[in-house]
Formats: C-alpha cells, sequence, structure tokens
C-alpha cells in the first residue's frame, strides 16, 4: 500500500476535470450529502447511463467532509485503490497456493509481486486520477473481496454458510458500485476448475463437490442478473447521449482489438492515452483490426492446445475475456474505441501470472548454487521492471493535472480527435484564452462538421470576443443542425433565446417559427412568421413558411 500511495501522490493536488467531473461532481448538487433528499437521488438516478448508488454514497461522504476540495475526492480514489492493491495480495496468495503448492516464502514474494503489478501499472492512472472513475476501483475493491471471501469459504467447509454470505454481500457492492462486474459469476466457475479444481473433467454433477459448486453460484448469477438488468436500464434511459450505434460486424472487430490492445499495453504501457477516439466508421478490414483478430484468435487457440500442460495460462485467458465483455464494445457506448479504465478488472490475472512467475524464480533460489545465480537474475529483471513502471505511472499521473494538461496530452497522440480539439478550446475558453479557444474548436469543426456541442462552444468564444453577429450566425447553424437531427426541444430553446437577444431580427423570429412548426405547435409558430413580416415584410422565408403554417392549420 506504501508503494502505491507514493507513486500516485501526485494525483493529490490535481483538479476537477470538464470531462465528466463536470456533470457528476461540479456541477451536480444532487449527491452533495447524506440527507434523505440525497440518499433517494443516489438510490433511483442513472446519471450518464449508469446506476451505481454505492459510489455516489462514497461521493455524498466526501462532500459531508471536504465540500468541493478536490484533493479529498482523490485521497478517496487512491486509498480505495491502495485497499484493491491489498486484497489482492491475499487473494493472489491463496490462488497461488492452490496452483502451485509453493512455500510460503516463495507464495508472499509472489503475491506481493501480483499486487504491485497490478497497483502500479500506468493503465490503472485512469481509474484513480479520474475523479468520476471512483466506480472503478470501488467495483475492484469489492470484486476482489467477493473473490477473497469466496476462496475462503471453499477452504473452510464447516463455516462456508456464513462466508458465502458475506462473498454475497461484497458482490452486491460491488454491482452498486459498477455493472461492470456482472461477469463475476463465470469467473468463479473458471476457479472452481482451476486452480481449486472443484470441477474437474467430465459432468460436473458426477460428484458432491462439483454440484456444490454449481449450487452455490446461483445466487451470485442470480445478482449478476438483476445487476445487467440495472445497467441496460441506466443505459436506455441515456441511449441519445451514449450508444453510438455501429454495425455488428464493426462491433465484433472493435471487441477483438480491445483484447489484443489491452494485453499488448499491459506488456508494453507505452504512450497511454486518455481518450482513443473511435472513428466514425469502424472497417472490420483496417490493418489493425485484421491483426488484432488474428492475434486473438492465435493465443486462444495455442492456450487450448495447451491446457493440460499450462492449465493457469487458459485460466486466466478465459478470465480476462470475461471480464472484459462487458466493456469490450460489443454494445457500443461512448466515444471510445477502447480506455484504459477498461483494464482495471481485466488486467487482474495477468497480474497473477507476474505471482506465478516470482514464485518459479522463488522456487529455484532454493535450488542447487547455479539454479539460484539464474534466480538473482530474475529478480532483479522483476524488481527492474516494477521501478519502471512505477515511475511510467508517476508520469502519467501529470497527464492528470488539469483539462489543458490531459487535452494537450490527448492531441500529442492524436492529433485528428475532435473531441480533444473541441475540450481543449473549452479549457482555453475557461481560462480566457479565446483566440486559442477559437483556434482549437474550429479545428474540432473541420474534423467534425456537424458536432452540436463545437458550434455551442464556438458561438460562445465569438460572444465573448464581442462579434455578436458572428455568434448569432453560429447559434443559428447550430439550431438548424438541432433540426435536423431531430432534436426539436434543444433548437426552440436555443431559438427563443437569440429572440429574447435580438428582439428586432426577422430572421430569429422565422427561425424560431420554423422549431416551432416543427414540433407541431402551429398556433405559435404563427405568431413568430407574422412578428417577422411585421419586422420586415419583404422576408420571403417568412412569409413562405406562414402560408404553409396556415395551410397546415386549415389542414386540421
Amino acid at each position: 500500500m506504501v508503494v502505491t500511495l507514493a507513486v500516485f501522490w501526485p494525483t493529490l493536488g490535481h483538479q476537477f476535470l470538464d470531462w465528466d467531473d463536470d456533470r457528476n461532481l461540479v456541477n451536480n448538487p444532487d449527491f452533495r450529502g447524506l440527507g434523505w433528499s440525497q440518499l433517494r437521488w443516489m438510490l433511483t438516478t442513472t446519471l450518464m447511463g449508469h446506476w451505481i448508488p454505492f459510489t455516489w454514497l462514497t461521493f455524498g461522504t466526501d462532500y459531508v467532509i471536504w465540500g468541493m476540495r478536490p484533493f479529498g475526492y482523490h485521497l478517496t480514489n487512491l486509498l480505495v485503490h491502495a485497499g484493491a492493491a491489498a486484497a489482492l495480495y491475499f487473494v493472489a496468495r491463496r490462488l497461488l497456493r492452490a496452483a502451485t503448492g509453493d512455500s510460503e516464502i516463495a507464495l508472499r514474494l509472489g503475491a506481493l509481486a501480483a499486487a504491485l503489478f497490478f497497483a502500479i501499472h500506468p493503465l490503472r492512472v485512469e481509474s484513480v486520477a479520474w475523479a468520476t472513475e471512483r466506480r472503478d476501483v470501488l467495483s475492484g475493491l469489492w470484486l476482489l473481496l467477493t473473490v477473497l471471501t469466496y476462496l475462503v469459504s471453499v477452504d473452510r467447509p464447516a463455516r462456508r454458510g456464513r462466508w458465502l454470505a458475506a462473498s454475497l454481500i461484497c458482490y452486491a457492492l460491488a454491482l452498486t458500485s459498477k455493472a461492470i462486474v456482472m461477469t463475476l459469476p463465470a469467473v468463479l466457475l473458471i476457479l472452481d476448475v482451476y486452480p481449486l479444481r472443484r470441477l474437474g473433467r467430465g459432468r460436473a454433477w458426477a460428484t458432491e463437490e462439483g454440484r456444490r459448486a454449481l449450487i452455490e453460484k446461483i445466487p451470485f448469477v442470480l445478482l449478476a442478473i438483476a445487476g445487467a438488468g440495472m445497467a441496460v436500464y441506466a443505459l436506455r434511459t441515456h441511449a441519445a447521449e451514449m450508444m453510438v450505434p455501429q454495425p455488428l460486424e464493426s462491433r465484433i472487430a472493435v471487441a477483438l482489438y480491445g483484447v489484443a490492445f489491452y494485453a499488448w499495453t499491459t506488456v508494453v504501457p507505452a504512450a497511454i492515452s486518455p481518450l482513443y477516439q473511435l472513428p466514425r466508421r469502424v472497417d472490420p478490414a483496417d490493418p489493425a483490426m485484421l491483426a488484432s483478430a488474428a492475434a486473438v484468435i492465435a493465443v486462444t487457440a495455442v492456450l487450448l492446445w495447451q491446457r493440460r500442460r499450462w492449465p493457469a495460462g487458459l485460466a486466466v485467458w478465459l478470465g480476462y475475456l470475461v471480464l472484459l465483455a462487458p466493456v469490450s464494445g460489443l454494445v457500443q457506448s461512448g466515444p471510445q474505441l477502447v480506455a484504459a479504465r477498461y483494464s482495471y478488472l481485466a488486467g487482474l490475472g495477468f497480474a497473477l501470472l507476474v505471482g506465478a512467475g516470482v514464485g518459479w524464480l522463488a522456487r529455484r533460489a532454493e535450488g542447487p548454487p547455479r539454479a539460484w545465480r539464474w534466480a538473482g537474475i530474475g529478480g532483479v529483471v522483476v524488481v527492474a521492471g516494477l521501478v519502471t513502471l512505477g515511475t511510467l505511472t508517476w508520469r502519467q499521473t501529470q497527464i492528470w493535472r488539469d483539462p489543458e494538461t490531459l487535452w494537450s496530452h490527448v492531441l500529442s497522440i492524436d492529433p485528428g480527435s475532435s473531441i480533444a480539439h473541441n475540450n481543449l478550446g473549452f479549457a482555453y475558453l475557461q481560462a480566457g484564452r479565446l483566440a486559442d479557444a477559437e483556434r482549437e474548436i474550429l479545428t474540432a469543426l473541420r474534423l467534425d462538421p456537424e458536432w452540436e456541442l463545437a458550434h455551442a462552444n464556438l458561438a460562445v468564444v465569438l460572444l465573448r470576443q464581442g462579434r455578436l453577429a458572428e455568434a448569432g450566425e453560429a447559434r443559428v447553424q447550430l439550431g438548424y443542425m438541432l433540426l435536423k437531427h431531430g432534436k426539436y426541444e434543444g433548437a426552440i430553446d436555443l431559438f427563443q433565446k437569440e429572440v429574447a437577444s435580438r428582439p428586432g431580427d426577422a430572421g430569429a423570429h422565422n427561425n424560431l417559427g420554423a422549431a416551432l412548426l416543427l414540433r407541431g405547435q402551429v398556433g405559435p409558430a404563427i405568431g413568430q412568421f407574422e412578428e417577422a413580416l411585421r419586422i420586415n415584410p419583404a422576408h420571403e422565408k417568412a412569409r413562405r413558411n406562414l402560408a404553409a403554417a396556415r395551410q397546415r392549420q386549415l389542414g386540421r
């Protein structure tokens, strides 16, 4: 825990970000406190497509203690992550003991290496340094406690019922922290096969222990179904902003790409970006997609072939695929192709492999002098690798310091990210650097000409610069786009603001009338067209729109 705290210490000086932190925390008064109104909101909200009442409870506790000081929220994230690392140490000791039967010193060294590899890997930074991603570290902690109590129940048959009940409680808390843990029952079954060997070859019902192992999973499965149902409900309530439509073949390609990406980045954690933006069209025949699919299929085939010789490899790989499945992209939500935070749970198995490797080195060190020397060399390599990971993670935490640093780093890796250009422009806008803000937002619009948020931000920048006519035109273009995409309420609200700011502009009244007419509000639309013609009798569009509105009124 001390090493984890030291590596992530810079995050305690970080700000809230303009990337979900603003909606979840900065501009959200509903979570602030632990009163009945806040608790009711936490239990029922699906803000941004998530049902995470336990995570909201921790945010509410932070507010009671710290108010809105970012330090406290980042401190909680870090402490929870350190707790998850400590829980992994005890999980790893039990799993390694079941798999290898090593001496106690070898088990301790292996478990320590597994916990450190997981805790200080650069892929963990996004989950820890981003206040919004409290749900990652919290669900990870409860998932590990679920597994730990489950393993204790297997080792202590006399008190199995009590430990299973504790495991179920931990699992319920994990599900209410983030539904990503919904596939955990399948992981427990994998552990029952290897290394616990409760389920083996042939029919699982053939032995009493096998039947017990399967029956024990029923309450876990029921909880998982309930959690998955709530996750689907939450996602559907925000489908317009969360769901990114992609054909099935593209989603399969994205899923396979992600499987390869997280595994590769675990081995080579270089140039990790906070955002890997999803292309407008995913081409399954793209070389990167094909290479990823081929690599995943090849690794799976080799591990199946070698399952008797190396069962641990297949168990880890299957667990990795199962834990990654909910965020693999098969059901695409959000603008990301892949995201480092999605490896938080899926990467646990790789950490166990590292622990097993260190345990093997410890066994070699107990052998003859020649083997001891090679074990010593291997130990030096392991220590050097962990130091390297810690250094990379320390540097990666700096990227999350503030919005300007964050989005500048994204653009250093992917200059074609429209989201990063727009968000950097917004950060400049907040800092009063209006020329820089305009440059970045215009770049975002060149990359994505119909992005409504970028048009809105451009209008604000122009307004702040005193370029009122250009700002008005930018808002009008935004309104047209909203109408084009069927977002009538947003267009009406925008055009009403235009009329309020420019009551003598016939064009503003005509635009509002057109939006009202498309919304089906014929009477108010006619009033706006008539006002436009009163201001400017020669306004041809208003005249045509008025005629169409009256004809529609008569047609009723």
